[in-house]
């Protein structure tokens, strides 16, 4: 995966303006993670050809009741798995206990730290920010978010020390080999241990383990079809009670999971059937464009005569997301485990799939020649060529002469045909206007 930069800070320091600032900026957008977990948000960002993930988090204060609890354990674990840290100060307020309580305990954590010093109305005067180097870091910037100074010499900073480090990063345009990672979801008892342990007992070679807490995600090293993989079972999710702060850790440290993942495999128990939740947790799934495949466990425990009905009902909850492939098991009796695991290896090679260029041009000629956007004015807009621009998942952008006229059914129908011609099953497919210049 992508190495992980973290914004940290106290409140209303100029963290999630630093955050929309860096994110609006950057030289090349890949594709938007963006998916919000409490308090925080992700998106993955180009920078000097170098690709990393950044997260915003949520304020620290020394108040460790209720909220507060939860969004000092959501940071820590943040900051366990981030391979720098951009902390965030207010040149306006100078430096705060609270600031240096943050300091300390980042030392502690042993990651790298940038301090940022936001606010800062003249940047390139060194007196701004001098009273911050008693936190003791190296790297200390003077910066605005508001305005964008600086910020392209904090960025400069933190890809020059990912690209020396060893991160797993690699040049935006290097192939990259690196274990699959296999995120097992879904509601409590649906049977995601189960299925992960008939894997490992039928289908893969057991590497190295990695164990957890039975509400940590427990890891798997492991191999399938010869391909690395990293198979990890997730606490269930389930709605939130008040007053659980373990449950909702839980849940917490299960989302940033599947937003590290390459695929999701989602674990119905077919007895009870799709909820609202589930389609919930699809759905965010989704908008972490991640790769899917639908599991509906328990089969073996449908009456026959129901199953018909059964899957009747799990088509049309999940209309929204009619690519995705579900496939019936039983981790009991092995049913379907196989296929499962096929289906999971075909949405990975489409995960990873980049159309060579001579076909998609060819594909795109042929959708205009039946069918070409038209405005609301009823004048046709000029569509010129279609590019895809990022796997894992793919982004395809269309360069036209009037993209603001494109209306969502012409998009709809582009994705379609893209599907129909390509697969990408499993996946979320984004799609791009962007004016010719």
């Amino acid at each position: 995966m992508n190495p992980l930069v973290a914004i940290v800070g106290r409140p209303n320091v100029g963290k999630s303006r630093l955050f929309n600032r860096i994110i609006s900026k950057r030289k090349s957008i890949v594709l938007d993670l963006a998916g919000t977990t409490r308090d925080t948000i992700y998106d993955t960002v180009e920078w000097n050809r170098t690709r990393f993930d950044i997260v915003d988090t949520g304020g620290l204060t020394d108040d460790k009741d209720g909220i507060h609890f939860k969004i000092h354990k959501r940071v820590e674990t943040v900051v366990k798995e981030a391979a720098a840290v951009l902390m965030v100060c207010d040149a306006r307020s100078g430096v705060l206990p609270d600031d240096r309580t943050i300091a300390d305990w980042l030392r502690t954590a042993g990651k790298q730290v940038f301090c940022a010093v936001n606010k800062v109305d003249a940047p390139e005067d060194p007196s701004a920010v001098a009273e911050f180097y008693q936190l003791g870091f190296q790297r200390v910037f003077a910066m605005s978010a508001e305005h964008g100074y600086g910020v392209d010499t904090v960025l400069d900073a933190i890809t020059e020390y990912l690209k020396a480090g060893e991160h797993g990063l690699q040049d935006v345009h290097e192939d990259e080999r690196r274990p699959l990672k296999l995120v097992f979801t879904g509601k409590p008892n649906a049977g995601k241990s189960s299925i992960i342990n008939y894997i490992i007992g039928h289908d893969i070679m057991l590497v190295d383990e990695k164990p957890g807490t039975t509400r940590d995600p427990v890891e798997l090293k492991a191999e399938i079809q010869k391909m690395p993989v990293v198979l990890i079972d997730t606490a269930g999710l389930k709605k939130s009670r008040e007053g659980a702060p373990v449950e909702a850790l839980s849940a917490l440290k299960a989302k940033d999971a599947i937003h590290r993942s390459d695929i999701v495999l989602f674990i119905i128990d077919a007895v009870q059937g799709v909820t609202g939740y589930d389609k919930k947790i699809i759905t965010m799934v989704q908008s972490y464009g991640k790769g899917c495949v639908v599991a509906l466990n328990k089969w073996d425990l449908v009456p026959k005569q129901d199953r018909r009905m059964v899957m009747e009902s799990i088509s049309e909850a999940f209309k929204f997301v009619e690519y995705l492939p579900v496939v019936t098991t039983s981790a009991v009796s092995g049913e379907g485990i196989r296929t499962l695991v096929s289906r999971v290896m075909k949405v990975l090679h489409d995960y990873e799939y980049r159309i060579p260029t001579s076909v998609l041009n060819k594909f795109f000629r042929d959708v205009l020649s039946r069918h070409q956007p038209i405005s609301s004015s009823g004048k046709i807009i000029k569509s010129y060529y279609l590019v895809q621009v990022a796997v894992r998942p793919p982004v395809f952008v269309v360069f036209t002469n009037n993209k603001s006229g494109i209306k969502d059914n012409y998009s709809k129908f582009i994705t379609n045909r893209i599907r129909e011609v390509f697969g990408f099953e499993g996946i979320p497919i984004k799609l791009l206007f962007r004016n010719k210049d």
